[in-house]
């Protein structure tokens, strides 16, 4: 047993009046003797030993009195031997909050991110007098609200009350890591962290890693769990244009995927799409979607206006609000515009090697060209020097033998600012100018170029392409077997391609996009600094291959095409939380540019700077923490607006909680495991675990008591007397 007050303790000194005064008042009785004396002394000697009792009787009650009422002052405390060593006294405490997206699950009243709060608020009011309190929100990042330890607990108190939800994912580790190196910077005094988070399994992933942290002896945690376990959940996992190219008018092919993450079957899912926030354009039902499964549903928009645009795909609101939405956003195109570079001499345009690949990137009638949305212009390769690269979205050689430096590194800077590449070489190609200088000095070719395959003038041997197990988003639509063939082409020549291994911070992972039938690849492709190339293994016409004889020569091109477009706009869709980079006209350098996520008020919005970065302007913006869309207003005149999309990960929508086998093999020496509820008073709970059990209260009840009876006792023997 210990004492709050023990000071008070030495109230029990005041048991020394009583007995004083017991002992004076006998001191002061004086004999008197008096003629009547003697017929009363055999009476007092009888009541004489009564009389004695009765005022020890009350002595007692008096000093007991007195005893009671500095005990009760004291208060003293009985401790019980569990807490995992959590004592009285002064701490310095680290609130670590989750605020990843999973907290905004509800169970149709607060969600589980307001009880957190609330939990929070309770801790910050149990602390002891002295005590200061750090405050952290961690979800993938910590962002530190209250970066050190404060003494000021009602700033704490209302930076918990402010504190705002993300739509990140979990990572507990990265939030107990900060948590200890704050505290090793603050020696002394007790050393806790009180991590409140919904105990989602996702976020404990690295179980190992965790256990390790949590055995640090001289910091004691208490991992307070909220939140209920929820068994059913939908999430639009996925959201993709599965059209070659968005343009304006013309129907776009949306894939909207659908996980149900849940432990049942779920039927009948409804879902819609939009663009930018104009009502639903279609909607469609998937029947249904099995435990732990995904479907996808195809559904179409039109887009009004050229430009930037958002697209949602949406389903019916559930305990879990954040997954219920998907957006990304992605250019309506009325003018792509695409450099075709010859390298052929033939005065004949059928054997020009962009004869056949002009036709197909404008499959309509010469009159009707200028109208349509791709436009095409055609060079020879000695003029790619003097061309403005920044005009067109891709640039195409075809039998191109090679070009100079400088157009080399127009190239690159091309490449880098995000344009499209794609080479079909020839018989005038030279291997050597290729592998050496678009491969291994500029890194732009996916694969080298080894050696030539098959003879063009002996047609009656020929090889195929792949009759199946098209992976690549370039060639998905031939997996449909509705959708034709590529397999009956017969090509009489092509290099062989070597991919490379590896790739760079430029230089992505090169990715085969389509084999022959004995496996060797046909087309590669990889990105370079935020642009692709494309290389095609045969020529653009019939001189090597009989490919633009046959119907899919055309979608295969034009999906070449959207395969660059979609390079391009996946900078406009970035994981919630990156940094969103828009690489800006030259023009637009150093203006401003306001900057505000689409569910926020316009007084919340952000102004950003557009700066040169290695020689390209860029417009910077890291504040996306939310997901969905945002609009960037570029003071141009008029106002140019760049519309890009945050999306979330869609593992965070798991809600499974962490094992009770996890939970107990926590360390118990430092580890105190406590689920809230809303009936959970945790300040009262934390203080009498940090405490122990007081009763003064009852001590004060027996001091009412004994006042009481000595008073009554008192009146009593004095009537008596």
């Amino acid at each position: 047993m210990t004492f709050i007050n023990p000071i008070l303790l030495w109230g029990m000194a005041a048991i020394a009046a009583p007995i004083l005064i017991h002992l004076f008042m006998n001191r002061r009785i004086q004999p008197v003797v008096w003629a009547a004396m003697r017929f009363l002394q055999s009476a007092l000697k009888k009541r004489q030993k009564r009389i004695h009792m009765e005022d020890v009787l009350l002595l007692l009650l008096r000093c007991l009195l007195l005893i009671l009422l500095a005990l009760a002052l004291a208060r003293p405390v009985f401790r019980s031997g569990g807490g995992g060593g959590f004592a009285r006294g002064s701490e310095i405490a680290i609130i670590a909050i989750d605020n990843s997206y999973s907290m905004g699950q509800s169970d149709g009243g607060a969600t589980r991110f307001d009880e957190a709060r609330q939990v929070a608020g309770q801790v910050v009011n149990s602390l002891p007098q002295g005590s200061s309190v750090a405050v952290i929100l961690f979800s993938d990042v910590v962002r530190a609200v209250i970066p050190e330890p404060t003494y000021d607990l009602n700033l704490a108190g209302k930076i918990i009350r402010d504190a705002t939800l993300s739509d990140r994912s979990t990572d507990v580790p990265q939030a107990l890591k900060y948590a200890l190196e704050t505290l090793e910077r603050h020696n002394g005094g007790l050393q806790r962290v009180y991590l409140i988070t919904d105990g989602q399994a996702t976020g404990w992933k690295q179980f190992a890693e965790i256990e390790k942290q949590l055995r640090k002896p001289e910091v004691k945690t208490r991992v307070i769990l909220v939140g209920n376990p929820e068994e059913h959940n939908l999430c639009v996992s996925g959201l993709q244009l599965a059209s070659s190219i968005a343009s304006v008018g013309e129907a776009a092919q949306f894939d909207v995927e659908v996980s149900n993450f849940g432990t049942s079957e779920v039927k009948d899912v409804a879902v819609r799409i939009s663009v930018d926030d104009e009502p639903p354009s279609d909607e469609g039902l998937i029947e249904k979607i099995p435990g732990g499964g995904s479907k996808r549903l195809a559904l179409y928009t039109k887009f009004r206006t050229a430009g930037y645009h958002t697209v949602t795909g949406q389903i019916n609101g559930d305990h879990l609000p954040a997954d219920d939405r998907r957006t990304i956003a992605l250019r309506a195109n009325d003018d792509v515009r695409v450099l075709l570079v010859s390298g052929d001499t033939s005065p004949e345009p059928t054997e020009n090697a962009l004869f056949y690949l002009r036709n197909a990137l404008t499959p309509v009638p010469q009159s009707a060209r200028e109208e349509y949305f791709i436009k095409t212009k055609t060079i020879n390769f000695t003029e790619l020097e003097g061309m403005k690269l920044s005009d067109y979205e891709a640039v195409v050689l075809a039998n191109v033998p090679d070009i100079t430096r400088v157009a080399l590194d127009a190239l690159g800077a091309y490449l880098d600012r995000g344009g499209g590449l794609v080479i079909f070489p020839g018989a005038r190609t030279s291997v050597p100018f290729y592998n050496d200088n678009l491969g291994k000095r500029l890194g732009f070719l996916p694969a080298t170029l080894g050696a030539q395959r098959g003879k063009p003038d002996q047609q009656e041997k020929f090889f195929t392409l792949q009759a199946k197990g098209y992976t690549h988003p370039m060639v998905s639509i031939w997996s449909d077997p509705n959708a034709g063939t590529l397999a009956t082409a017969h090509f009489y020549s092509a290099f062989e391609l070597k991919p490379e291994t590896g790739h760079t911070a430029q230089a992505g992972e090169p990715q085969i996009v389509l084999k022959y039938n004995d496996g060797t690849p046909a087309v590669m492709e990889r990105t370079w600094g935020r642009g692709r190339v494309i290389l095609f293994s045969s020529s653009a016409n019939t001189a090597w291959n009989d490919l633009p004889l046959h119907p899919a020569y055309l979608p295969l091109v034009d999906r070449a095409l959207g395969s660059i477009l979609m390079r391009q706009d996946a900078r406009l869709n970035i994981p919630v939380g990156s940094t969103f980079e828009f690489v800006c006209d030259p023009d637009w350098a150093s203006k401003d540019a306001v900057v505000a996520w689409s569910g926020a008020r316009k007084e919340t919005s952000s102004l950003r700077r557009i700066g040169m970065v290695d020689n390209v302007p860029l417009l910077r913006f890291d504040d996306t923490d939310k997901a969905g869309a945002y609009d960037a207003t570029i003071k141009t005149d008029p106002p140019t607006v760049v519309r890009f999309a945050a999306q979330f990960d869609p593992e965070e929508s798991k809600l499974g909680n962490i094992t009770k086998s996890q939970l107990d093999s926590l360390p118990p020496a430092t580890v105190q495991v406590i689920r809230w509820t809303q009936n959970t008073h945790l300040d009262e709970q934390i203080a009498k675990e940090r405490g122990g059990s007081e009763f003064w209260t009852t001590l004060a009840m027996l001091v009412i008591i004994v006042a009481c009876v000595e008073i009554a006792l008192a009146g009593k023997f004095s009537a008596a007397k």
